[in-house]
């Protein structure tokens, strides 16, 4: 842990965190050094009880959705005061998967649709509980620590885990068709706003976030370019033509227009075959794909939301992943984990 973090330890009940982020993994694996959670398709949030027993929900980005979130809010009451939990927000489609769109529409149209889209907030971690922090202590620790004070229920849930056995959790988010598996080793420390090699994210369905660069196009856009970072440098992968719907294409032409710019955000500029609208780099949009071609452009993309939390320097290349097939039973642990509780 650096001293900034440690200095964040030391002095009083914090007003906000980023989270901490996994890394890639380039298969699914077993480790008994491990434990593996389902990774829900929502949005990462802290949640904020301090000690006088007030609540706010920050996303990555340091955003405050507490207003937007009243069913989360009153929950949080099951949560001791002067804690820090870091979970994820999610609302699902008629079947109980994750839809990640529904919830962007829930956050756009705030707690007036709170009936329409409910959503529940997911807690995997707790940094403090009861003003003490944890961020040093073990995952194993922090994990029980986090079952034991927080009173699931209504729309805060403690999804559990599977120990040692993350080939089978996988390939029950894979017959589920939901996004992957975290895999946090037992030992790790909580280091806010790193990515740590001690939280590995392996993804059954794959869906990464691009930097827009551009658009072609009228009426009022054709196709979105996109681009992604490597050691700095900020590289095309490619235009996404389908996923939008009318008001989204709105939306996102609103932003285009902000961002508009008569210079390539790439060097060095490429030679384009169709006109193009350049943007400055700062749009983060998620889009899922089938492979990277050899060319290092994304095969079939389709987008699949705006990520205003993140930034654009997260976008980065992940590399291709080893997908895996089975069976899992009904009734194992593994598959009552892919079962969302909400």
């Amino acid at each position: 842990m650096d001293s900034n973090q440690l200095q964040i330890e030391l002095e009083s009940f914090p007003s906000e965190l980023r989270p901490m982020q996994a890394a890639s993994a380039e298969a699914p694996f077993s480790s008994p050094e491990y434990l593996f959670e389902v990774k829900w398709d929502g949005l990462r949030c802290m949640l904020f009880r301090d000690p006088e027993g007030k609540v706010h929900i920050q996303d990555r980005g340091l955003n405050d959705l507490t207003a937007y979130l009243p069913e989360v809010t009153a929950a949080a009451s099951r949560v001791p005061n002067g804690s820090v939990i870091d979970g994820e927000l999610v609302a699902t489609d008629s079947d109980g998967r994750p839809d990640y769109t529904r919830l962007r529409e829930r956050l756009a149209g705030g707690a007036a649709r709170k009936d329409e889209i409910p959503v529940a907030y997911l807690a995997f971690d707790a940094l403090y509980l009861e003003e003490k922090p944890l961020l040093r202590q073990p995952l194993s620790r922090r994990r029980a620590r986090l079952r034991k004070a927080v009173e699931a229920g209504g729309h805060i849930f403690v999804p559990d885990h599977i120990e040692e056995d993350g080939v089978e959790l996988f390939e029950a988010c894979l017959e589920r068709g939901l996004e992957g598996v975290v895999a946090k080793h037992v030992q790790s420390p909580y280091i806010p706003g790193q990515r740590s090699p001690f939280w590995l994210k392996v993804k059954a369905v794959k869906s990464d976030d691009f930097v827009v660069i551009g658009w072609t196009g009228e009426k009022p856009f054709e196709a979105l370019l996109v681009g992604f970072y490597e050691d700095g440098r900020l590289l095309p992968c490619g235009s996404v033509g389908g996923g939008y719907d009318p008001a989204m294409v709105h939306a996102i032409k609103a932003r285009l227009v902000e961002l508009a710019t008569d210079s390539s955000p790439l060097d060095p500029p490429p030679i384009m075959t169709k006109p193009v609208r350049w943007v400055r780099p700062e749009l983060v949009v998620s889009v899922r794909y089938s492979e990277w071609s050899p060319d290092g452009t994304l095969r079939f993309p389709i987008f699949n939301g705006l990520r205003p939390e993140v930034h654009p320097a997260e976008a980065v290349r992940h590399r291709p992943r080893v997908v895996i097939s089975g069976h899992v039973k009904p009734g194992s642990l593994a598959y009552d984990l892919t079962r969302f509780p909400f």
